[in-house]
């Protein structure tokens, strides 16, 4: 029984509180520790993570920096090139009739009748309306008396002639023969003299009456409206009952009349001394155009050239220089230019935008370079041309002005080197280095180009052929 309480396991004892509660701290600490631990590592990745890509920026931008400041400056640039001697220029005209009549009334009443409309042939000469004037048939009449009036004024005048001359040959006879002095002879002859006299006034009378009448008759001739030309009738302003005045309107030059009526006419009506009718000859038309005065020179008579319209594209027309001014306009320092164009399927209406292509041999047409290229300064224009590696500013004189592209006729030479879009590191003397230009920003082969229509050129002609 001893030997079993011996070998008998001990009994266990009592854990105390503080035990228990030393070992619950040990287990928060070290959770608190882990937390801790794993913030840390979150936020010292994340630091890592935002931190290296920026460092690695910063380097490259100072290694960047460091290269420029070390490095010489880049310039694009391109080969200047002699221009073709074979020029074209496009200039801008409008389609004008060589034969046009505006017709205004001569005579001043009321719109008695009207034949024709817009649209209608007609011939010279054809009536195209009435108007009824009451005052100028009157005075038809009235002159027509005046006439007759005159005419019998004539017939008593011829009548005092012969009763003077009878009577003057009598008292002559009686004078030969001492019966009357000499005084009553010439009494008789003075009296023949004075009713010779009076028969000459009666018949410049009859002339003048004569004159007054057959002007009144042209004038009531113009109320009939007739077509000095024939053509068509492309305007008509006038209603039958309307009142027409005799007043004739402004001269009508070659340019398009500001402002158009309901048929196409001048606003004006016919009480204000407007165009009745507009009478055009289809079958013969000219184009007018401004030549640039750098061109001007170029421009002969009987000079050939091609004409094009946005309504027919592919077709070209064929026309010649027919005259000029042979004067610059002191506005627009251009030279007006007549050019004579057939059309017998008469596709070609009057008011047409056409777009007149000549072409000419310039002697000294100069090098083309790109507009950009080109300095203004105070003492001249000036083009950066790279040699060497080292810039120079070569003082130029500019011909024709197309404005992306410019000839210079003196200051550069074929082959130089002509830095485009030059910047604020391109001056006189300045070390660079040079690469070509891309193919977008090299002056290309030039354009044609067209007139505004106001005397102003939108990068005048161009060359073919380079």
């Amino acid at each position: 029984m001893n030997d079993n309480a011996e070998n008998a396991p001990p009994a266990p004892r009592a854990v105390g509180n503080d035990q228990v509660e030393n070992d619950h701290q040990h287990a928060s600490n070290g959770r608190r520790i882990m937390m801790a631990v794993i913030v840390l590592l979150v936020v010292g990745a994340a630091l890592l993570v935002g931190w290296l890509p920026r460092h690695k920026r910063d380097q490259e931008v100072m290694a960047k920096a460091s290269t420029e400041q070390t490095s010489l400056p880049i310039v694009e640039v391109q080969t200047a090139r002699a221009a073709s001697s074979e020029q074209d220029l496009t200039l801008p005209g409008t389609v004008t009739p060589l034969e046009a009549a505006h017709i205004y009334a001569r005579a001043t009443g009321f719109f008695q009748r009207r034949y024709v409309d817009i649209g209608d042939k007609v011939r010279a000469g054809q009536l195209l309306g009435l108007i009824s004037a009451p005052d100028l048939d009157a005075v038809v009449v009235q002159q027509n008396s005046l006439v007759q009036q005159s005419g019998a004024g004539v017939e008593s005048a011829q009548a005092a002639v012969q009763l003077q001359q009878a009577t003057y040959s009598r008292v002559h006879t009686l004078v030969e023969h001492g019966i009357l002095s000499r005084q009553d002879d010439d009494a008789a002859l003075a009296a023949l003299r004075t009713s010779e006299a009076g028969l000459q006034a009666a018949w410049q009378a009859v002339q003048a009456a004569k004159a007054a009448e057959a002007h009144a008759l042209t004038m009531a001739d113009f109320e009939q409206v007739r077509s000095p030309i024939a053509g068509t009738v492309t305007a008509r302003n006038v209603e039958v009952g309307s009142l027409v005045s005799g007043t004739a309107g402004a001269a009508q030059g070659i340019t398009a009349v500001p402002g158009t009526g309901p048929t196409g006419g001048p606003p004006t009506g016919g009480a204000e001394g407007g165009e009745l009718f507009d009478v055009v000859n289809l079958d013969r038309l000219e184009v007018f155009v401004t030549v640039p005065e750098l061109d001007a020179q170029f421009v002969q008579n009987g000079q050939p050239v091609q004409l094009s319209f946005t309504e027919m594209p592919g077709q070209t027309f064929q026309g010649n220089v027919i005259r000029t001014t042979d004067s610059l306009s002191q506005q627009t320092r251009t030279l007006l230019t007549e050019i004579r164009v057939t059309d017998p399927q008469h596709r070609l209406r009057p008011g047409m935008f056409a777009s007149v292509q000549m072409r000419y041999k310039a002697p000294n047409p100069g090098i083309l370079i790109p507009g950009d290229s080109l300095i203004p300064m105070a003492r001249g224009e000036f083009v950066p041309v790279v040699a060497n590696g080292v810039v120079q500013m070569r003082q130029v004189h500019v011909g024709r002005d197309l404005g992306t592209q410019v000839f210079i006729t003196a200051g550069l030479q074929d082959g130089d080197m002509v830095v485009v879009n030059p910047n604020d590191l391109v001056k006189e003397g300045a070390h660079v280095t040079a690469r070509p230009a891309p193919l977008g920003q090299q002056g290309g082969e030039a354009k044609p180009a067209a007139e505004d229509g106001k005397g102003g050129v939108k990068g005048s002609g161009g060359q073919h052929g380079q």
